[in-house]
């Protein structure tokens, strides 16, 4: 039986990677976009190998979710953002960055912070 394609990650050309991207912007900031799972290469094992990013930047909030629960502590940009409160919630829960790309949007994050501070003077 033959197996089917398999996808190997070489940590250490991620590594390489990055430190390029690094040296042709010193002064920048890197988040390394990890989105899809990696483009089907493993989102987890990605963040390891780009260790050395800035921060992560997936597509959902379940991505985002998922490396919280693997222990990735650097900041992770949601880049969809949320469309509910409930999404708003868990966003603040995991630590997310949330991306705007609409006044919705912003609105969510306005009443979020305003249950916040009433629950605070209560």
């Amino acid at each position: 039986m033959l197996a089917g394609p398999r996808a190997l990650i070489d940590h250490a050309a991620l590594r390489h990677n990055l430190s390029v991207v690094r040296r042709f912007a010193p002064s920048s900031r890197v988040w390394a976009v990890i989105k899809a799972d990696a483009y089907g290469h493993g989102m987890v094992q990605a963040a390891q190998g780009l260790a050395e990013a800035d921060g992560y930047a997936v597509a959902r909030l379940e991505e985002a979710a998922r490396l919280r629960e693997a222990g990735v502590e650097k900041p992770v940009l949601v880049l969809e953002g949320a469309f509910s409160p409930e999404e708003v919630e868990s966003a603040c829960r995991h630590r997310l960055e949330l991306a705007l790309h609409h006044r919705e949007q912003v609105t969510l994050l306005m009443l979020a912070g305003r249950r916040d501070a009433h629950a605070l003077d209560q």
